[in-house]
């Protein structure tokens, strides 16, 4: 059976998420010979090759919950674990995580010579731009100080902080506006003509699991309505709500609330929270992770990933990583871009959301082995631009780079023995297979142009 969240493009289900089974912090992380030094997974055959520079699009680290429509308290009568942050903060423990992937790319970069092993780097070498919510700000911080210590380097931002950065929220900004009746048909173009309801269907188990978890028939969400008899979270309605004015869309119903809080089970366990206290003790094994959190992975394919969402809200940020990309290789951008004129590793502090509609645009896909989250905290893509010095000629490979669920939990140090998990993400239009999956840089130029709302470019050509 199909998944109908899925697009003809994809090549991995989501749906395989519920096969990790109780194996997900045990499944082996990939080498970095196999996965980095030659993009196409064979060291030794590619040894002209240097890596020039590199864009990693990370997530935040680590936060407490934010305030959610409906709130938490609505969902359940058990008691929500106390946070040390305010909501939507970075924790102390989250920046901890977030400098040892730091740590590790400035490791790997090093040692691949792009940033020099015992001195700083040079003016503009190192650049990094974060949203301006305190959990991005603080996590671009923690990763240029990982990877280039001692160094007073930091993560500009706009300097207005209540406002939207285009960069990171195009369409809540208004830069780039949802056309209501084209969202919508591009959602419901995902479901074979068999609308939202197939939601319920594909994710039954899902829900129902939810469902048991928060008691939810006796929550006050139930109550307030007087349908404690007949309300269960899968037989709830789901609907897709874009406001008239374009600027902000969500996914109200089952889905969207199980998504919410299966992603808050995640940050307690990543937070080192008590085993009584990471949804309420009730998470047991792999298959239990992967259950819960396979709804939080389809709202974020529905509504981050369907092509014409994605695009609409992922154009900015996309000629960004375009203009760093080409800046690097030939000395002029293709689009303006936040990294400065030779730059060498150039950081986004940037939002879940943000990944996947750059994954939905490029059309990537994946299911990770060892973690369940599919754009995990610190989880990031990482482009890079490598030089085949014996052709002179450019290419980009593109990695999930993220630490797997044990290594959350245990705050593992990553080195270059003990490195996070790494995956190869093959670009769809691009299947040279004699360099894996690396893609010559003017064919992921053009591919990504592509992919692109023209009319978003207004400020970034």
């Amino acid at each position: 059976m199909t998944n109908p969240l899925r697009s003809s493009s994809s090549t991995v289900g989501l749906l395989g998420g519920l096969a990790l089974a109780a194996a997900l912090a045990a499944a082996p992380a990939a080498t970095y010979a196999d996965t980095v030094r030659a993009p196409n997974g064979n060291a030794a055959a590619r040894p002209a090759w240097q890596l020039e520079s590199v864009v990693i699009v990370s997530r935040h680290g680590v936060r407490s919950p934010t305030k959610t429509k409906p709130p938490l308290e609505m969902l359940t009568r058990k008691p929500w674990p106390a946070w040390p942050v305010k909501p939507g903060e970075l924790t102390a423990r989250g920046a901890h995580l977030i400098g040892l992937m730091g740590d590790y790319y400035g490791a790997w970069l090093k040692q691949e010579r792009v940033l020099p092993e015992h001195a700083c780097p040079a003016p503009n070498e190192v650049s990094a731009w974060a949203d301006v919510d305190q959990r991005t700000r603080l996590t671009g911080d923690a990763l240029v100080d990982a990877i280039a210590p001692h160094c007073n380097l930091h993560a500009a931002h706009e300097p207005e902080l209540d406002a939207d950065d285009p960069l990171f929220h195009a369409t809540e900004s208004g830069q780039c506006k949802l056309d209501p009746a084209t969202a919508r048909a591009a959602i419901d173009a995902r479901f074979d003509g068999r609308g939202l309801d197939a939601i319920a269907d594909r994710y039954r188990a899902s829900l129902e699991r939810m469902d048991d978890t928060l008691q939810f028939q006796s929550s006050p969400y139930c109550q307030r309505d007087q349908q404690a008899t007949n309300c269960r979270l899968p037989s709830l309605v789901n609907r897709v709500q874009i406001d008239a004015t374009g600027r902000h869309s969500r996914l109200d119903g089952p889905l969207g609330i199980a998504s919410t809080v299966s992603e808050v089970f995640l940050l307690e366990y990543a937070q080192g929270m008590a085993p009584g206290e990471v949804g309420w003790g009730t998470i047991h094994s792999g298959e239990d992770w992967a259950r819960l959190l396979a709804a939080h992975n389809a709202q974020f394919d529905l509504m981050a990933k369907t092509p014409y969402l994605a695009s609409r809200k992922g154009t900015p940020l996309m000629a960004d990583i375009l203009g760093a990309l080409t800046q690097a290789a030939t000395g002029t951008p293709a689009f303006a871009t936040h990294a400065p004129a030779g730059n060498r590793v150039y950081l986004l502090a940037a939002h879940d959301t943000n990944l996947a509609n750059l994954a939905g645009m490029l059309g990537l896909d994946w299911t990770l082995p060892d973690q369940p989250d599919d754009t995990p905290p610190g989880g990031a893509l990482v482009f890079s631009l490598w030089r085949d010095k014996a052709s002179h000629s450019d290419f980009v490979s593109v990695e999930l780079v993220y630490q797997s669920l044990d290594q959350l939990r245990e705050m593992k140090t990553l080195t270059l023995a003990a490195p996070p998990s790494r995956l190869p993400l093959a670009l769809p239009g691009c299947g040279d297979a004699a360099e894996g999956t690396a893609c010559r840089l003017d064919r992921f130029v053009s591919i990504a142009r592509q992919s692109l709302s023209p009319d978003c470019l207004a400020q970034h050509e």
